[in-house]
């Protein structure tokens, strides 16, 4: 039996931009996903507690769902991707399978996934990053985090209905904080002091695959107006390594403020994301932003100190929201 576990992330700043080559920067937490892997009978047999789920795939059906999603990825058809999706949304899992068994052989195996991270931490990225890592060490590969990764990603993208930004598939995979870019890669950042960060959830469903497609289809409809608000995000994501590097609280405080002004004007916010961000600046928090695909998910809402934090999250969650803090530059993917 082989066990691993994978953190979820927050993304700080940079969260749709990092899709067209603009920086991101994203921290690890410590809420995670532990991916079991034992000796199976006949095929891929899935178990999941979080969904009350026990389903089974034979090697055949491995193999041709692996095919179809390398015709559909080279042609880009990813319409058709996502029609999958909605029957069976295992199938990214089983891609992550497939590429591995594909190049290191096939074993029938049992597969179980218990998660703890709320939508839109990177549970789906947490949970192929694991089950990377698990899978292959079951198959006696010692795989580097650069390949778990890739396979990760390779998750992404059928999870996505679409090419993703990579930024997710590395934070878990690497965890800590790090700096992306797509055509520049992962760059470790050395944050060594506590933010007095929350995490807020909306409550809301966010499909981070169909807010990612609608962004797209407006940067067709809208280029000059998108890409004046993606230069806008880049330069606040630069200026917030900056301001995180020189421990500037409110000034990091003040960039997500602007981050979340600027994103949504794409019309991806929420009335909850936005009654969460009213409520934030209510009550004294220093800058408030939702994180991940928008659309629904979770808010980061940064504090003054520990304390008001503390004060903070019992504001929320008298206000009907789920609010926790959480340990930020945790430790990425590992066997456990």
């Amino acid at each position: 039996m082989i066990i691993a576990s994978a953190p979820g992330k927050i993304i700080l700043f940079g969260e749709h931009a990092v899709v067209y080559d603009k920086l991101g920067i994203a921290a690890a937490v410590d809420k995670k996903v532990r991916v079991t892997v034992d000796k199976g009978e006949r095929g891929i047999r899935f178990l999941s507690k979080d969904f009350n789920l026990e389903k089974s795939f034979s090697k055949k059906e491995l193999f041709e769902l692996l095919e179809k999603f390398e015709g559909l990825k080279t042609r880009g058809d990813f319409q058709e991707m996502e029609k999958i999706m909605e029957k069976d949304f295992l199938s990214p899992r089983l891609i992550v399978i497939g590429e591995i068994m594909r190049k290191y052989g096939f074993s029938d195996i049992d597969i179980s996934v218990e998660s703890e991270i709320p939508k839109n931490l990177g549970s789906s990225s947490a949970t192929f990053a694991a089950i990377a890592l698990a899978v292959s060490k079951f198959l006696n590969k010692n795989l580097t985090k650069n390949e778990i990764c890739n396979f990760a990603y390779e998750g992404d993208i059928m999870a996505h209905s679409g090419i993703p930004s990579g930024i997710d598939s590395a934070i878990v995979t690497y965890g800590g904080y790090i700096r992306y870019q797509k055509s520049k890669g992962i760059l470790p950042l050395n944050i060594n002091f506590k933010l007095p960060l929350i995490v807020v959830d909306s409550g809301e469903r966010a499909s981070t695959g169909e807010i990612v497609s609608f962004v797209s289809k407006l940067k067709k409809r809208k280029p000059k107006l998108f890409d004046s608000i993606l230069d806008k995000l880049d330069r606040i994501s630069r200026l917030g390594i900056k301001a995180l590097k020189l421990k500037k609280l409110e000034k990091i405080g003040s960039l997500m403020t602007n981050y979340y002004q600027e994103l949504k004007k794409l019309g991806i916010s929420t009335k909850r994301l936005d009654k969460i961000i009213s409520l934030a600046f209510k009550n004294g928090a220093l800058g408030a932003k939702p994180t991940g695909g928008w659309g629904g998910g979770c808010c980061l809402v940064l504090a003054k100190s520990q304390k008001e934090a503390s004060s903070l999250i019992k504001i929320f969650k008298d206000n009907g929201f789920d609010a926790f803090w959480t340990k930020l530059g945790v430790e990425g993917v590992k066997i456990i």
